[in-house]
């Protein structure tokens, strides 16, 4: 691009451009003011062919030529409302209260601002709200007890968990679907029958079972058809069904390690005495802490297998003493569908679980 010194080319005091709206030049308009300066070496001539001011022309040539290049600055915009010490204190406050709505927050912080404003800061810094976990209440005691069990178990690795049978009982309520259903609508189309999720009054129709697995390996699957599960029945269901797992795990693996949570049923006085005389190892529990038993995956899985290959189950002719048969017909068969693959990712990952809990010094993890 050819220019000329600028400085000496001043316009005839007798010259007038036609005025014009203050604003930033286009692309368009830069493009023309080069190629006429180009042609006739006249910025005065120039300012009249694009109707812009003298200097306007003049300045964008100046600094065309100094920059190398046509391009606009960036510009820094409007002042910020929020100093640093509101932005400080937004963040702060989000963190220390996180149960506040975003109307407190603003108000607290810097109520000179929108609320928009309060999403922006927040977002900058990755916060949002989400809905709160859900997780099984922990007391400064439990922590406590979680933390000391972590440490006595982070040494452990994967093999050594293989060798651990992980058991538990659930109750698989049909009636009820507590899966979220997600849809493809438009706004207008939310309530089509193809777009809602039917909920049933009432409770639904409970199937209490239990199960156990170890490495890839399912173990003895049982629906409890009974009223209530108290000591006499666990300790029935242990004679009938872990024996002959310990058996397998000892001719397979080796050491068999049995595990449990402190539910009361599982601590009673025949329930240990039964342990002792039968020389089974039992792996201590700390209290409420279903993260620490991967065997609640397998329930999440359970369900979601349930409602997959039995969707109508609920409609089974007969009323609820037919739909309980069935259910407790069709559950071993759901169970035996789970893949091996499962079940060892589960007992792998015990490593990571226990970090997790020394993570969160002995709070709520991500399992």
């Amino acid at each position: 691009m050819y220019f000329v010194n600028l400085a000496t080319i001043m316009p005839p005091k007798s010259s007038k451009t036609k005025p014009s709206i203050r604003r930033q030049l286009s692309d368009v308009e830069k493009g023309m003011i080069i190629a006429f300066f180009w042609t006739f070496q006249k910025i005065y001539i120039v300012a009249q062919l694009v109707n812009r001011p003298w200097s306007t022309v003049r300045n964008f040539l100046a600094w065309a030529l100094q920059r190398g290049s046509t391009d606009n600055l960036p510009r820094s915009g409007r002042p910020s409302k929020l100093s640093k010490r509101d932005h400080r204190a937004i963040i702060r406050e989000s963190r220390k209260n996180r149960d506040w709505t975003r109307r407190q927050l603003r108000d607290w912080c810097a109520p000179h601002v929108s609320l928009s404003t309060i999403d922006r800061v927040l977002r900058e810094e990755g916060i949002r709200k989400w809905l709160s976990t859900k997780r099984a209440k922990l007391t400064p005691e439990h922590v406590k007890k979680r933390l000391n069990w972590a440490i006595k178990y982070r040494d452990w690795t994967p093999e050594d968990w293989e060798g651990v049978i992980w058991s538990d009982e659930c109750s698989v309520e049909r009636g009820r679907n507590s899966q979220q259903k997600w849809v493809f609508r438009r706004r207008d189309e939310k309530c089509l029958p193809e777009c809602v999720q039917p909920v049933t009054k009432g409770k639904g129709i409970l199937v209490m079972v239990w199960g156990c697995f170890w490495g890839e390996n399912r173990g003895t699957f049982v629906p409890l058809v009974t009223q209530s599960v108290d000591s006499w029945v666990y300790l029935r269901l242990l004679e009938t069904c872990v024996v002959p797992v310990m058996e397998r795990v000892r001719d397979t693996i080796g050491d068999a390690i049995f595990q449990q949570d402190n539910a009361k049923i599982h601590t009673a006085g025949i329930i240990t005495e039964w342990f002792d005389a039968n020389g089974i190892e039992v792996l201590d529990h700390p209290p409420c802490s279903p993260d620490l038993n991967p065997i609640e995956h397998v329930w999440v899985e359970l369900k979601k297998r349930l409602h997959d290959q039995h969707p109508d189950i609920g409609a089974t002719p007969g009323g609820p003493k037919k739909v309980k048969e069935r259910l407790a017909k069709v559950l071993p068969e759901v169970w035996e569908t789970i893949p091996p693959e499962f079940f060892e990712s589960l007992w792998r990952s015990m490593p990571s679980r226990v970090q997790a809990v020394l993570d969160a010094k002995g709070w709520y993890t991500r399992y």
